[in-house]
């Protein structure tokens, strides 16, 4: 059911899985399509007991059209098929799938499944040119914020029409012209004026279009929780950059680590080197996450997830003022600016500008930041060094340093 759900959703951008209890009530899905696509997957469930071994051997190989969704209401037999509404061309599921059982290629996947990837991608006759649609729309969110189709896992009835379906038809067009190059799209994308656009108001533009839907301007967008992790690394110097290999585990708190239901050994530990990797190679332990991802809104890892949510709550805040991540972060960062800059605050100021919000300091920032620096010293009665900690605690704080704008 997950292989089926995820299949529909993440490359078809429809709600199969829908069609599980009986035929879809909005688009032309029938429960049929469900279950013939099921059996694809079939033949990937076959289990040998070992000597001695109590679990049941399971070998599923005559998948049945349920009724309501229900194993225990087997109707019929069903033979491995795709979807019938996106059949083109007067081809039907068997020519795909006879000609992936005859395939003498031994690099290829073989068999059902090597069949569905032949349709999904064929855009002659197959599903090819709704799946470069969805693929466009999802990069196209992933610079912009939003898809062409806001709602990238229904391109159905029920979701959102394309707000420029010119464009999307256009950009899949040249996806699948460009040999399905996800690196010439991206570059497509990112030297257009529309991904170019400041985020400089217009008063007439919003008169017109307030929610931005034409994409007049940049919308200013946080970083994910996964990209403010990786810049407080870079900016404090500690960001490895090492590529592949298994996950890693960087610190969690004890309070963290205290719910697991087995403490001390559901969480590995990381040298120090590997645990400042970027954030994308963290271990995925869904009852045990760090605080930042989970603070800044990482989706679960139970279920696909179309769009993220952006929070703005106090918790972040908190977090990112007295956790022990950010706090040993910004001593690291406060020796930096040190080292490069012995001494001289200024330098160290403009230098600690530069890092987090990738511009020159003004006079007049310099001057309040100095004055900041000082009172800490003579008010808090801190030393140079604990002040200069405090000051870096602060630039990774600031909105500029989290939002781009």
């Amino acid at each position: 059911d997950d292989m089926v759900s995820a299949t529909g959703s993440a490359f078809l951008g429809m709600t199969i899985g829908c069609a599980r209890c009986h035929d879809h009530k909005i688009d032309p899905i029938p429960a049929e399509d469900y279950y013939r696509l099921t059996a694809v997957f079939f033949d990937i469930a076959k289990v040998k007991p070992k000597a001695g071994n109590r679990h049941v051997a399971l070998k599923f190989t005559e998948p049945h059209l349920l009724a309501g969704g229900n194993w225990k209401r087997p109707i019929r037999k069903v033979t491995p098929g795709f979807v019938t509404v996106l059949m083109r061309d007067g081809r039907n599921s068997e020519s795909w799938l006879a000609k992936a059982e005859t395939t003498q290629d031994s690099s290829k996947l073989k068999g059902p499944r090597h069949g569905l990837a032949q349709w999904l991608t064929d855009v002659e006759s197959g599903a090819g040119p709704l799946l470069a649609r969805v693929i466009v729309n999802r990069l196209w969110q992933h610079h912009f914020g939003r898809g062409l189709v806001k709602t990238p896992n229904d391109f159905g009835h029920l979701g959102s029409k394309p707000s420029h379906p010119q464009l999307l038809d256009w950009l899949a067009q040249e996806f699948v012209r460009q040999n399905w190059s996800m690196k010439k799209l991206h570059r497509s994308i990112m030297l257009s004026s529309a991904y170019q656009m400041s985020s400089e108001f217009s008063q007439e533009a919003d008169q017109k279009d307030p929610t931005n839907d034409l994409f007049w301007r940049y919308n200013m967008r946080r970083l994910t929780a996964e990209e403010i992790r990786d810049s407080i690394l870079a900016v404090s110097g500690e960001l490895n950059l090492q590529m592949f290999g298994p996950g890693i585990y960087p610190p969690l708190p004890a309070e963290v680590l205290a719910t697991s239901s087995r403490p001390g050994g559901a969480w590995g530990n990381s040298p120090p080197r590997e645990a400042a990797r970027r954030t994308i190679y963290i271990h995925v332990k869904r009852s045990l996450r760090p605080p930042m991802l989970a603070g800044f809104d990482v989706p679960d890892t139970d279920t696909p997830c179309a769009v993220r949510m952006q929070t703005t709550v106090p918790t972040q805040a908190l977090g990112m003022l007295n956790s022990q991540f950010l706090n040993s972060q910004a001593l690291l960062f406060a020796k930096r600016l040190q080292e490069a800059h012995p001494d001289d605050q200024a330098s160290q100021i403009r230098m600690a500008v530069q890092l987090t919000a990738g511009r020159n300091a003004s006079e007049k920032e310099l001057q309040a930041d100095l004055q900041f620096i000082a009172a800490l010293q003579s008010r808090e009665g801190l030393n140079a060094e604990a002040a200069r900690q405090q000051y870096a605690l602060m630039m990774l704080n600031t909105n500029e340093f989290v939002y781009l704008d």
